[in-house]
C-alpha cells in the first residue's frame, strides 16, 4: 500500500469517526445524568471512602473485577465533581467501539459501506441503553469490546491472517483481561479451544500446544477469584448465587429469548426491555418479521454461494461455526441467573453484525453479480428497516426498571446542588414526601461527589408530611424545601413558597452593608428564642452626647447614650413574627456631603440577630 492510498484509507476512519460520534449523540440526545443512582452511587461510595487498595482489589467479595474497578477509578478521578460529563464520556466509548467494529467488518467483507452501516446499526440499537446511561455501563462496553476483539482475532487465527501464534498469544491475554471486567466471558475460554479444533478440521493442522496459553490464561483468573472471593463459582445477578438458583428450563427460555432479542423481538417483561412485544404497534411488527425475512434471504444466498464454490466449503463453514459457537457461548453466559437483561444482549447481537459481514464476504467471493446486487439490497433494506424500529423502542427507556430512580436522582441533584452549587453544603433538605427505604446511606452519599473539598460538610435530608412542618424559614436560614413528585420521577423546590425575608427596609436600612440613616425603619421576622439582639456601631468620635432611640408602633423601647463607639440591646419579642423598629440617631458618622444614600445622612452600622 503506498503513501496515497494509506492517506485515504487514515480519512476513511477519520470521516467514519466522525459520523459515528455525530449519530451517536443524536440517537442519544436527551439521556442525561446529573445525579448518581443505584450502583453508581454505590461504586462513588467506595472509590471516596475506601483507600485505593480497597477499591482495586476488594477482598472477601462475590466478584473480582480487577480491570474494571481500575478503569472506573480513572473514570471517576478525571470526572471529578462533574458528573454530567459520564453520558458523554460513555457515548465516545461506544462510538470507539462502533469504530472498532467499522474496521472488523471492513477487513472481513472488504466494503466500507457495509462497515458503516454496521457500526450505525451498533449504535442505533436500544441494547445500548446500559452502557450510555450508567457509569457502570463502562463495565459492560470495555467487555464487549474486548469480547468482540477477541472474536476477531480467533477469525484471522483460524483462517491464517497473520503470525498464528502471536494472534493466539494476544487473544489469550485480552482473555484474561476481559475476565477480570465481568467474569460473564470466562465462557470465551471454549471459544479458544473450539477455533484450535476448527482449525484442525480445516487445515489438517494441530496446534493443541497454543492451548496451553488459554488454559494459563484461565487458570490464572480462577487462581485471583479464588485468593480474593474465597470460591471459584461466579456469582450471579441482584446478589444471588448462579449455582442456588439455575434452572435449565429458565436457562432455556432465556437463551430463545436472547435469539429474540438479536432478531428485533423484544421478548422480555417491560421493566427489563421499556415495551413488550404484544404492545409493539403492528406497523413495527411487521416490519421486525421484515427485518428478519431479509436476513433469511442473506442467508440463503450466502449458503448457495458457498456450496458453489466447493474448494472453500469447508473455509466457510468452519468460519460460520466459529461465530455461531461465540454467540452461543454468549448466550448461555447471559440465562444463567435469574433473568435476561437486554445489556447482556449486545455482545451477541454485535457478533451478529460480524457473521452478517462474513455472509456478504461469501457472496461476493463467488455468488455472481446478480447475488451481490441481491445481498447489497438486502443489507441496505435491513439497515434502513431497523431505524423506525430501534427508534421506537428508545422512545419506551421511561419502562426500564432503574431509569424512574436515575430521572429522580438527575432531579434531585439539579434542585439542590445544580442550583445553589456550593451553598447547598451544610443545609439542612426537607422532602415533603415518603421516606426513601436507604435515607440513610442515600443522604450521606448522594452529595459526596460535588464537594471539592471534604471538609465541606454535608446536607442532611428530613422527611415531612406538608409545608407547615418546615415554615418558618428565612432568606437568612440554610434550609430548602423541596416537594417529592412521584408521579414524574421529580422533586419541585418549593421554598419560595414559605421562605420569609428576614429583614424589610422600609427606608434607611442597608442590607449588603449593615449602615443605617439618622431616621430608619425597618421590619424584623423573629427566630425562635423569643428575643432579638441589635448590636451598634458608631465610627465617629464620641463626645457623649450621642443617643439612638428605639421604638415601635410610637412605642419607646429603649433610648441609648453612647459611652463608646459599641453599644448593644436585647429585646424580647414575639417569636416567628414581624416586628417594625424605627430608629433613629441624634447624630451621623459620615459627612452628608460625602455620600448620601437617602433622605438622611448615615449615622451606624449595626449587626441583629433574631435566631
Amino acid at each position: 500500500m503506498d503513501k496515497q492510498e494509506k492517506r485515504f484509507l487514515r480519512m476513511e476512519y477519520l470521516l467514519a469517526l466522525g459520523v459515528f460520534l455525530l449519530f451517536a449523540f443524536w440517537v442519544n440526545q436527551g439521556i442525561k445524568m446529573t445525579g448518581l443512582y443505584g450502583d453508581d452511587l454505590y461504586l462513588w461510595y467506595c472509590y471516596h471512602t475506601e483507600s485505593l487498595r480497597e477499591f482495586l482489589l476488594p477482598l472477601g467479595g462475590t466478584k473480582f473485577r480487577l480491570i474494571h474497578n481500575i478503569l472506573c477509578y480513572l473514570q471517576l478521578l478525571f470526572m471529578g465533581p462533574d458528573i454530567w460529563l459520564m453520558v458523554p464520556f460513555n457515548i465516545i466509548v461506544n462510538a470507539l467501539i462502533a469504530l472498532a467494529l467499522f474496521h472488523f467488518v471492513r477487513k472481513i467483507a472488504g466494503c466500507p459501506y457495509l462497515a458503516g452501516s454496521c457500526g450505525l446499526a451498533y449504535l442505533l440499537s436500544h441494547l445500548s441503553y446500559y452502557q450510555i446511561t450508567q457509569g457502570y455501563g463502562l463495565m459492560e462496553a470495555s467487555a464487549l469490546w474486548l469480547a468482540l476483539t477477541i472474536l476477531y482475532l480467533m477469525y484471522r487465527y483460524l483462517n491464517g491472517l497473520g503470525d498464528r501464534r502471536r494472534i493466539y498469544a494476544l487473544s489469550a491475554v485480552l482473555y484474561f483481561i476481559v475476565c477480570l471486567i465481568h467474569e460473564r466471558y470466562m465462557v470465551l475460554l471454549a471459544v479458544l479451544l473450539f477455533a484450535v479444533v476448527l482449525r484442525h478440521i480445516l487445515t489438517g493442522e494441530r496446534e493443541y500446544r497454543l492451548t496451553a496459553m488459554a488454559f494459563a490464561a484461565f487458570a490464572a483468573v480462577m487462581l485471583l477469584r479464588f485468593l480474593t472471593t474465597g470460591t471459584i463459582i461466579p456469582a450471579g445477578t441482584g446478589g444471588t448465587e448462579v449455582t442456588d438458583t439455575f434452572s435449565l428450563q429458565e436457562a432455556l427460555g432465556y437463551a430463545v429469548d436472547n435469539v429474540l432479542y438479536v432478531f428485533g423481538v423484544n421478548a422480555g417483561p417491560i421493566h427489563l426491555d421499556g415495551v413488550e412485544w404484544q404492545n409493539v404497534p403492528r406497523l413495527l411488527r411487521l416490519t421486525v418479521y421484515a427485518t428478519d425475512g431479509i436476513l433469511a434471504v442473506l442467508v440463503v444466498l450466502a449458503a448457495v454461494s458457498g456450496w458453489r464454490q466447493r474448494e472453500r466449503r469447508r473455509e466457510y463453514a468452519c468460519t460460520a461455526a466459529l461465530m455461531l459457537f461465540f454467540m452461543a457461548m454468549c448466550i448461555g453466559a447471559a440465562s444463567v441467573t435469574v433473568r435476561l437483561e437486554m445489556r447482556w444482549v449486545y455482545v451477541t447481537y454485535s457478533a451478529a453484525l460480524l457473521f452478517m459481514a462474513y455472509l456478504w464476504r461469501i457472496v461476493k467471493n463467488g455468488g455472481g453479480r446478480l447475488a451481490v446486487r441481491a445481498a447489497f439490497m438486502a443489507a441496505a433494506c435491513y439497515f434502513v428497516l431497523i431505524l423506525p424500529v430501534e427508534l421506537f423502542y428508545r422512545d419506551n427507556y421511561e419502562n426500564l426498571y432503574f431509569w424512574s430512580g436515575q430521572e429522580e436522582a438527575n432531579s434531585l441533584a439539579d434542585v439542590t446542588w445544580g442550583v445553589y452549587g456550593d451553598d447547598i453544603f451544610g443545609t439542612e433538605i426537607y422532602i415533603i414526601g415518603e421516606e426513601w427505604e436507604d435515607a440513610e446511606y442515600r443522604a450521606d452519599a448522594f452529595w459526596r461527589p460535588y464537594r471539592t473539598d471534604p471538609a465541606q460538610p454535608l446536607p442532611t435530608v428530613t422527611f415531612i408530611d406538608s409545608l407547615g412542618e418546615a415554615w418558618p424559614i428565612t432568606d437568612r436560614d440554610k434550609k430548602i424545601v423541596l416537594k417529592a413528585d412521584p408521579e414524574h420521577h421529580r422533586y419541585v423546590d418549593v421554598t419560595s413558597m414559605i421562605k420569609v425575608k428576614k429583614y424589610q427596609n422600609v427606608y434607611g436600612y442597608y442590607e449588603h452593608d449593615g449602615w443605617m440613616d439618622q431616621k430608619t425603619k425597618i421590619r424584623v421576622f423573629t427566630g425562635t428564642s423569643g428575643q432579638l439582639r441589635i448590636g451598634f456601631y458608631a465610627p465617629k468620635e464620641i463626645t457623649g452626647n450621642e443617643t439612638i432611640t428605639v421604638s415601635s408602633g410610637g412605642k419607646l423601647i429603649e433610648e441609648i447614650h453612647l459611652t463608646d463607639h459599641w453599644a448593644d440591646l436585647m429585646i424580647p419579642v414575639m417569636k416567628q413574627r414581624y416586628i417594625e423598629l424605627d430608629i433613629e440617631c441624634n447624630f451621623y458618622s459620615v459627612d452628608p456631603e460625602q455620600e448620601m444614600r437617602g433622605e438622611t445622612p448615615m449615622a451606624i452600622n449595626v449587626q441583629m440577630s433574631a435566631e
